[in-house]
């Protein structure tokens, strides 16, 4: 098993890996656990390739230098949304 789908945020976190919203149950800014399989976004300027959002200073985000490694990454984070997703709708079935 790869160690981006064996990865489980905090407990105590309630940060959205996808978007980058939600409360953090650290101190840290962003997930220092985060497998790199996992991260979409730029490393230069946070941008996030998934949602395609963010304050890219690139005139085309999907051109910019630092583009590729995190494009690689977004059907590895859909695959664990994923999983994660299923996982939990079978924890709430009686």
């Amino acid at each position: 098993m790869a160690r981006w789908q064996d990865f489980r945020t905090c407990p105590t976190c309630g940060l959205d890996l996808a978007t980058g919203e939600g409360e953090r149950g650290c101190a840290w800014g962003e997930c220092p656990y985060l497998p790199e399989e996992l991260n979409v976004w730029c490393d230069y300027c946070r941008f996030n390739f998934l949602t395609m959002e963010g304050n890219s200073p690139c005139p085309d985000p999907m051109a910019c230098d630092h583009a590729a490694e995190p494009l690689s990454h977004l059907d590895t984070l859909r695959s664990w949304l994923a999983a994660r997703d299923a996982s939990r709708a079978g924890e709430r079935v009686p």
